[in-house]
């Protein structure tokens, strides 16, 4: 697997591509770094949904309540590319990722009628 790139301006649009073809849709989201200033410098990542050989991990962690261990989980395998120090250096910028790859968890909306 190739390493993943650390800056989101290194981040190509063949690397787009490529990850289009193994882990499907995605999403780049930014994260303002100030509040207070949703026009500044913010925090960019490519974000993927977790793949089906992820959901006993997640499970898992979940029944063991183990939060740390499906966050990284989630981190390792969700996140593609970007700003990757803020991660390490900004616990809103951390679980604003988290909170952004859980939203692509969210289960489709089914409609069902008794037969």
């Amino acid at each position: 697997m190739a390493e993943k790139k650390r800056k989101f301006k290194e981040i190509t649009k063949e690397d787009i591509s490529g990850w289009k073809k193994t882990k499907g849709k995605l999403k780049e989201v930014s994260i303002p770094l100030d509040d207070e200033d949703i026009d500044g410098e913010c925090a960019r990542f490519v974000i993927c949904k977790p793949t089906k050989n992820l959901l006993p991990a997640i499970t898992e962690y979940g029944k063991q309540e183990n939060i740390d261990a499906l966050n990284n989980l989630l981190i390792t395998n969700c996140v593609l590319g970007g700003d990757m120090d803020y991660l390490d250096s900004d616990v809103d910028v951390y679980l604003a990722v988290i909170e952004e790859v859980g939203k692509l968890m969210q289960a489709r909306r089914v409609t069902s009628k008794t037969l």
